[in-house]
């Protein structure tokens, strides 16, 4: 894990002072180590501060050429070393360092722009070519790894550290972007994660920036596609390579000199990797941490005893995974308000990021530097499979359809097999007349439309950002008529970089890194291209993740329903709570207060976002 910088001047003036800045904003994390370079004119500077993880990466520094014509600075964990040093020229890896940014800069050196094309890992970098004048970066496919840029007054400004455009005094933190703020307060639909200063960009993912003279140029060199390659294979051949895949996903991201944890629940995802992360690093202790990792107690069994029987049962199959449960007075000495305040100095601006520093802090104290997490695991590789009956009546293959609804019945028999017939025919003959039955019932549209229909955000400022337009087509286009169809709604279109970015900037605060198997590339481009029918075949929903768990978790959970899981039972009366707005002009200017108690009635989250209203006098707000 690193945080890497980059100032290049417009003007002919020393970088060194101003990257010196960039860099102190890493400081509150305790970098293991610092490095910089810069041009011979001084008009360009890269830094990087470095957290020692893995043994390749433990001397990672800012790379140049002996010729000083190019220069990297990165913060990279590439897996597929070994085949980029195969088709490498072997002049190219000769007498340099064994890190990772000096194997991306040969890949530059060889392939160019399309170097990104051949990486595969969690990696964003920012290269400086001298012979063609130009910085380029690249972000990986999903965004695990994030890269904000600037356009400053003191010339472009690169950081994966937000608050090291304010410590350079290359932006002012107390600009806010006035969209970002009426965004942020409406809430009903996530989006990509945004800078709330309006100067600063973000690299999307599956993109390189191309930085010049004349300017900044965007390229998308990476879109998830159906692939061919694997259609003669039957389903049990599918199933072996969906495994080798898993397996390799998993191992890759086990890689660290430190000790290493994992998030775990009682859902499939979280097994399937606490299970083969354990069996990749024996002898080695895996750490698990489950919700709060709570102790169950007298006090908490009426909330925790069912949830962890399951986790009880799955850490009993694996001798070296060791669950980690703490008494309640040590988790409530996490004051996760003061790490949250923590955060926002160190991030240097407001910001709605939401997340629960219990579980680094207390990976921290076992000094812990990398948590795996099956987060992102539904959105493609465990999708549950179900609109594949759509697919089948699009087909017109009814017969068909008919055997899928009465196999979805003999797996779950709560399952009402004529009403998700009869739905599914409305799909494709009366989509409409469906819509509009969903925005009646008990369903995610009807939620979405009652939230917009209520919110309190005034309609002056729904109608100048087209707040209502974006949510109208995102619920009318919510539901999907193919598995891959929802499996890119859920990878693309739902606001995934936020939780990547919210992970990677706040667990930064504890030293730790998050790694997400479950969007490993070339195991997603796989499971993207299994047959629809598989991936809930004989209606059990996640049919080939749940075979590659054989032995690796118990049966009961392999083989259970989601809906079966049984979750803590948790007093959301926290969520009842009144509405205390604060009594200053910026409040009235945006929020209609007759419709925030209606809104906070159809609102199932704690509308944190409010919070933001009572900092909004420190700032200054732009369009």
């Amino acid at each position: 894990m690193s945080t890497i910088h980059v100032i290049w001047k417009d003007a002919n003036t020393d970088v060194k002072p101003t990257l010196d800045r960039m860099l102190a904003a890493s400081d509150y994390w305790q970098p293991d180590a610092i490095s910089h370079w810069h041009t011979n004119n001084l008009q360009l500077g890269l830094g990087k501060a470095l957290l020692k993880n893995t043994s390749i990466n433990n001397d990672d520094a800012v790379y140049a050429t002996t010729n000083a014509q190019l220069a990297i600075t990165a913060n990279a964990r590439i897996d597929n070393r070994e085949s980029l040093c195969q088709q490498l020229p072997a002049e190219l890896l000769l007498g340099v360092p064994s890190g990772d940014s000096a194997l991306i800069l040969a890949c530059y050196q060889h392939w160019g722009n399309d170097c990104v094309k051949h990486l595969r890992g969690d990696f964003v970098f920012a290269i400086w070519d001298e012979q063609q004048n130009k910085l380029f970066c690249g972000r990986d496919h999903f965004g695990v790894k994030t890269l904000f840029y600037a356009h400053t007054e003191q010339g472009w400004m690169l950081s994966n550290e937000h608050n090291a455009f304010f410590t350079s005094g290359g932006c002012d933190r107390k600009t806010v972007s006035e969209q970002w703020l009426v965004d942020s307060l409406w809430s009903v639909i996530s989006s990509a994660f945004q800078s709330p200063n309006p100067n600063i960009c973000i690299l999307p993912p599956a993109h390189t920036l191309e930085i010049t003279a004349e300017g900044s140029k965007l390229n998308q060199y990476w879109t998830l596609t159906p692939k061919t390659h694997w259609n003669d294979l039957n389903d049990e051949a599918l199933i072996e390579e969906l495994k080798r895949r898993f397996t390799q996903s998993v191992v890759a991201r086990t890689d660290s000199a430190y000790p290493i944890a994992s998030e775990l629940s009682e859902g499939l995802d979280s097994n399937g990797i606490a299970g083969y992360a354990a069996q990749a690093i024996t002898p080695k202790t895996l750490h698990t941490y489950s919700y709060q990792s709570v102790k169950l107690t007298e006090e908490s069994q009426s909330t925790w005893a069912a949830t962890y029987a399951d986790i009880f049962d799955m850490l009993d199959l694996h001798d070296n995974i060791d669950g980690q449960w703490h008494d309640s007075n040590t988790i409530e000495s996490i004051d996760n308000n003061a790490q949250k305040q923590q955060f926002n100095q160190h991030f240097g601006t407001l910001n709605t990021l939401d997340f629960g520093f219990d579980r680094c802090v207390l990976a921290q104290q076992k000094h812990i530097r990398t948590m795996l997490s099956g987060w992102g695991g539904d959105h493609c590789v465990t999708a549950p499979g179900y609109e594949y009956a759509r697919e089948l009546a699009a087909k017109g293959q009814l017969i068909q359809l008919g055997r899928f609804q009465r196999q979805r019945y003999r797996s779950d028999h709560r399952y009402r097999p004529l009403k998700g017939f009869a739905t599914t025919l409305l799909s494709q003959w009366a989509p409409g007349y469906l819509f509009t039955m969903k925005l009646k019932g008990q369903s995610l549209e009807n939620a979405l439309h009652t939230r917009m229909q209520h919110h309190y955000v005034k309609p002056m400022w729904q109608q100048k950002y087209g707040l209502r337009t974006k949510t109208e087509n995102f619920i009318r286009n919510y539901g999907r008529s193919t598995v891959q169809g929802y499996e890119q709604r859920e990878l693309f279109e739902i606001g995934v970089t936020n939780r990547l970015t919210q992970s990677e900037l706040c667990a930064r605060q504890c030293r730790i890194e998050y790694r997400f198997p479950m969007l490993d590339v070339d195991l997603v481009e796989f499971s993207h291209s299994l047959p629809a029918r598989l991936k809930i075949k004989n209606g059990i929903e996640r049919y080939p993740f749940r075979r590659i768990l054989e032995g690796t978790t118990t049966p009961k959970i392999q083989w259970r329903r989601k809906a079966d899981v049984d979750f803590p039972v948790r007093d959301n009366t926290e969520n009842d709570r009144p509405i205390d707005l604060p009594e200053h002009a910026s409040c009235h200017t945006y929020v209609d207060r007759e419709t925030l108690e209606i809104y906070s009635k159809h609102s199932r989250a704690s509308m944190k976002e409010l919070d933001l209203l009572r900092q909004l006098d420190d700032y200054e707000l732009v369009t």
